[in-house]
């Protein structure tokens, strides 16, 4: 299993104009580059997983309407941060 002190290197082109806003906010910050990064792909790869777990609950909520109602679904939506 990998851990986090194990580290790669990966490149990657972006546009310059957005080195640039990263560059000049990571300075601004106090935040190493890197840092950034790795916390960026982090979460992203977290909001992936929540929305996959998303679709199989509705998917598996689609099996069996009568689940849950339409209100409590629209809390759990209001929950995750989605206006229902």
């Amino acid at each position: 299993m990998h851990t986090y002190n194990q580290q790669t290197l990966i490149g990657a082109r972006i546009p310059s104009a957005l080195k640039e806003k990263l560059s000049k906010y990571c300075l601004s910050n106090g935040i190493k580059i890197n840092y950034f990064i790795t916390q960026a792909i982090k979460e992203r790869l977290q909001e992936i997983s929540e929305d996959n777990q998303d679709i199989a609950a509705g998917e598996e909520r689609l099996k069996n309407p009568d689940f849950i109602s339409q209100k409590e679904f629209n809390v759990y939506l209001s929950k995750r941060g989605i206006k229902p």
